[in-house]
């Protein structure tokens, strides 16, 4: 009778470990506030993606929503992992199947030593061919209903559920968390678009504004009035800003292209674009960093896979304990077709069978430690989730703060670049100044105007990372 005190202790040490973010070493190090606060916004009512208050983009939006190859593969593969656990589930419940069967047997005597005599010269049972050889023949039909049904006493079977259940789980927020990455990546990608148009458009303009000086100064030098000097400075600059066009032109293409890829659009390079980048960023979600446990749908599906384990270890554990299964099966059988129905045939089975593991070669042994070490390597992956969070929304938080510093030195940059061009433009008309000194003017002014665009593209970037480190649900808001 000591295998009950055994098996009960068993029982309970396979119980599942319980999987909570408080009871991590990293959760009581968690700040009360962030290194950099959130930034302020106003409230705004709408749809999220509307705070940008562009119509082309909310349009794109919709469309990616609807015909993205990339959140199409994402919906039809969370509808596998739905049935995915239906399947491995139905372990609770007893499997049935039905049967019908036929067969026809032919059984030669002469095998056994008996002659065509042995009966009588071929007479009674036996059949006697042509070449004197008794035989026999005979026909079997069945039809069957059978029931197995192993009965989980231990929770074996409840823990492997479970296992699978948190692996949906995990796969579900997986697919979310990528499904709004991917809708990030869309808005990232259509900006990097209007900022690569703007761009080709500022070196359209450098193209004009060069060449028009070069022009002024090749009518002065044929006049006498300028040196070839100055005629060659305007040339070379004119020649390089041609070069600088025609990269800018590619990267516009390049870019357009991969944006229509995505929106699953023949990438021919012509797609409407908004004119301009937005002013106007969505708000992000307030709340204290200890929020993003609770939030990013990443750590959630890392709890999920260490909750899998953790029942994993508990199914490995009661592998050790016997299991009962219970067996039966109901039917008819008959030498003819039509008695197959009949009652007076009936034929039906009840059993049961107990298996207790003695001996496996160390493979359950094997099992429960690897399930076991499944269970450590998840709660690893847990810490090291929560650690990225956090580190993702520290370092977008410094670069929300860093790009309104950048964003305004490049706007004066260039607005102090524009009034120095006009001055030196001037100059030169007077003979106050050499061409160096407008052709410098002149390449620092576009050049700024170019970094306010990678400024401004920079800052829509980082507002779009910083609502996906805090997990996406930035409500219905927006910053001005």
């Amino acid at each position: 009778m000591k295998i009950f005190p055994i098996l009960f202790i068993l029982f309970l040490v396979g119980c599942a470990e319980i999987i909570s973010t408080k009871k991590l070493s990293i959760a009581k190090s968690i700040p009360k506030y962030w290194e950099n606060p959130l930034p302020e916004s106003e409230q705004y009512t709408g749809a999220w993606w509307d705070s940008f208050q562009d119509t082309t983009l909310s349009r794109i939006f919709l469309d990616f929503q609807k015909s993205g190859p990339d959140i199409l593969s994402i919906s039809y593969r969370l509808k596998m992992a739905q049935q995915l656990v239906k399947i491995n589930t139905v372990s609770k419940f007893p499997s049935v199947s039905a049967g019908l069967s036929g067969s026809s047997r032919k059984q030669n005597l002469a095998a056994f030593g008996f002659g065509n005599d042995f009966f009588g010269g071929g007479q009674g049972d036996g059949q006697s061919g042509g070449n004197g050889v008794t035989s026999f023949t005979s026909e079997n039909y069945g039809l069957n209903l059978s029931m197995q049904w192993e009965l989980d006493i231990w929770g074996r079977l409840f823990n492997q559920r479970k296992a699978f259940v948190q692996d949906y789980e995990s796969a579900q927020y997986e697919l979310s968390y990528l499904k709004f990455s991917l809708q990030i990546q869309l808005m990232k990608l259509f900006y990097s678009a209007v900022e690569s148009m703007n761009q080709y458009q500022l070196a359209m303009e450098t193209v004009a504004s060069v060449t028009e000086l070069a022009e002024m100064v090749s009518s002065r030098y044929e006049k006498g009035l300028r040196s070839s000097l100055d005629l060659r400075l305007t040339q070379s600059s004119v020649s390089t800003a041609k070069a600088l066009l025609e990269n800018r032109h590619q990267i516009y293409l390049l870019t357009v292209r991969n944006l229509q890829a995505m929106l699953g659009q023949y990438p021919d390079g012509n797609y409407a674009l908004s004119a301009v980048l937005p002013d106007s960023l969505p708000l992000v979600p307030a709340g204290i960093p200890a929020d993003i446990l609770e939030r990013r749908p990443d750590i959630k599906s890392a709890i999920a896979k260490a909750k899998a384990a953790s029942h994993r270890s508990a199914e490995a554990m009661r592998s050790f304990l016997p299991g009962i299964i219970l067996t039966g099966s109901l039917g008819t059988s008959s030498t003819e077709l039509s008695d197959i129905l009949n009652q007076d045939y009936q034929i039906w089975s009840r059993g049961s069978n107990v298996n207790l593991p003695l001996f496996q070669g160390g493979r359950l042994i094997s099992n429960l430690k690897m399930s076991r070490a499944s269970l450590e390597l998840a709660e690893v992956a847990l810490v090291q989730s929560i650690i990225k969070a956090f580190s993702e929304v520290e370092q977008t938080l410094f670069a929300e703060k860093s790009n309104k510093i950048l964003l305004a030195s490049y706007e004066d940059s260039a607005e102090q670049a524009e009034a120095a061009y006009k001055l030196s433009s001037e100059r030169y008309d007077s003979g106050l100044v050499d061409l160096i000194a407008v052709l410098d003017s002149q390449q620092r002014w576009f050049q700024a105007r170019s970094q306010v665009l990678l400024a401004k593209k920079a800052k829509i970037d980082t507002r779009l990372n910083l609502i996906l480190a805090l997990g996406g649900d930035i409500g219905k808001n927006i910053e001005k």
